[in-house]
């Protein structure tokens, strides 16, 4: 793949910004930020990171002091905007997505059951992790996974729906929180799933167009050097225009 440099706005010179191929890997082997390091040096560093399937806007910071800065604002200076293809169309024009949210992280897997057992106790938690079902809770996620469950850490999004598309929704999501598949398991949570999110949308035709998923913008409020301005970051939303 190649890369695809955006422009970064004055000030922010200390980050690149890239707009990252769906399917392609923000970090690992063949990744984009293997290919930046090797283009343009070993000292770049992920600022955030994208799902495989999603497309867009990717920040990697210039050196350790500059992603220490970008780490510091980005719970609460930082807005993301994405726009996602939708199965469906919502009944209102806006709304907010507050469910918790289960992780199973295969490189982390201990997250998974210390999060079980402090909301179940050792002996439900042993029981549900072997797979049992309990009256009540939710089944756990499986491995790589992610699912809307009381068990989970708190994940807030909302959403704007921007126009119909045939049976189907362009919509505007703004995370407020990070966690893991968030955007993709809270739309299918409230029956709108990305449209053929092979790990979410029960509907998923394999045969079909790929899920629509773009990170389009990020706001960063009061940055280093600039306490009352802010860095606008943006990828063109032109994969989610129809031809």
């Amino acid at each position: 793949m190649t890369l695809r440099p955006l422009p970064v706005p004055a000030g922010a010179e200390a980050y690149l910004a890239f707009d990252k191929e769906a399917g392609q890997a923000a970090h690992g082997p063949r990744s984009l930020l293997a290919e930046a390091r090797e283009a343009l040096g070993d000292d770049l560093h992920l600022v955030h990171r994208l799902d495989r399937i999603t497309s867009g806007l990717l920040l990697l910071a210039r050196g350790e002091e500059a992603l220490r800065a970008a780490h510091a604002a980005w719970p609460t200076r930082v807005t993301k905007s994405y726009l996602a293809l939708a199965r469906g169309v919502p009944e209102t024009a806006e709304g907010v997505i507050d469910l918790p949210l289960l992780e199973h992280r295969t490189g982390k897997p201990w997250l998974l059951g210390r999060a079980v057992r402090a909301a179940y106790g050792p002996d439900r938690a042993a029981r549900l992790l072997r797979g049992e079902g309990l009256s009540g809770i939710p089944p756990l996620p499986p491995p790589a996974r992610c699912a809307a469950h009381p068990a989970g850490r708190p994940a807030l999004t909302r959403w704007r729906l921007l126009e119909r598309r045939g049976d189907d929704a362009l919509l505007e999501l703004t995370p407020e929180t990070g966690r893991m598949h968030q955007l993709r398991v809270h739309l299918a949570a409230i029956g709108h799933a990305l449209r053929n999110d092979p790990l979410y949308d029960p509907a998923c035709d394999p045969s079909g167009p790929p899920p629509l998923l773009r990170a389009v913008r990020i706001v960063w409020a009061g940055p280093p050097g600039d306490p009352d301005g802010a860095f606008t970051f943006e990828a063109p939303a032109s994969e989610m225009i129809p031809a």
